[in-house]
């Protein structure tokens, strides 16, 4: 395949999934009658996937406290005390939704994309739609917004234990008193970081688990095309998480009147 067919290939796929994503849009107010199936993937998105953030959140801590802490040591002593500052602004603008999109991505989007692949190569989706049942608003609807409920708190989860691990490392190894840790990490946030953060992580959300079911919806070849279909959904999402996150910041920075 020459350049030429690969950005036309590119456009055809990106115009297939707009259309996909408008059409489960329109299917938003139906697929909430899905209540059954909503709770279930919140159980299977959200719910499951604690363990694993909790895990990653304490640890991305203990990293960020051990690394910056002693690089603010070895240039001015004292100064570890403040770092929970730059932690807090830091973890709830950028990192706190990125890596938790991210565990979603690795987690959750390979399995559903995986799913949807072999309901569509075994033709269950075929079946759905011969029964008359809309598989878009029972099958994606539900996952779409199960994402756009789990990632926020997910995120938050993330969130309270990368500081927890900050202030493990921090005061381990610095001395640095909790109230000092608890009184800096507060001082640098404001409402709108929080806003920002809990928008992103909305909207990303949605947006993966839109991706990762699209991808699943144009599996074909069997065993083989689900797993490229698989591929394709994770390396798709993962590259999504960043763009938007890139987007999404630089648009409420424009907002709030801190220009680019």
């Amino acid at each position: 395949m020459n350049f030429k067919e690969r950005v036309l290939l590119f456009f055809h796929e990106t115009g297939e999934f707009f259309l996909f994503f408008f059409q489960a849009v329109k299917k938003f107010r139906g697929g909430m009658r899905q209540g059954e199936e909503l709770v279930k993937q919140i159980y299977m998105i959200g719910f499951e996937s604690i363990p694993v953030v909790i895990l990653t959140g304490l640890f991305s801590g203990l990293i960020m406290g051990l690394s910056l802490g002693n690089a603010l040591e070895s240039i001015i002593m004292g100064t570890a005390q403040y770092l929970s500052g730059g932690l807090s602004v830091a973890l709830v603008k950028e990192l706190g939704p990125v890596l938790t999109a991210l565990i979603v991505v690795s987690r959750v989007c390979s399995s559903v994309t995986a799913h949807l692949g072999t309901m569509r190569v075994t033709e269950q989706i075929d079946a759905l739609e011969t029964m008359g049942v809309d598989p878009v608003e029972y099958l994606v609807v539900p996952r779409v917004m199960a994402g756009m409920i789990s990632l926020p708190i997910l995120g938050l989860i993330s969130i309270v234990f990368s500081l927890v691990g900050g202030w493990m490392m921090i005061s381990g190894i610095h001395g640095v008193q909790t109230s000092v840790y608890i009184e800096w990490a507060q001082i640098p946030l404001k409402i709108n970081y929080i806003v920002e953060s809990l928008f992103k992580m909305i909207f990303i959300g949605g947006f993966i688990l839109m991706v990762s079911t699209f991808e699943g919806f144009r599996a074909n070849g069997g065993a083989a095309g689900v797993g490229n279909a698989t591929i394709r959904s994770v390396v798709t999402s993962s590259v999504m998480v960043i763009f938007l996150d890139y987007v999404l910041g630089t648009l409420f920075m424009i907002v709030s009147g801190g220009g680019v």
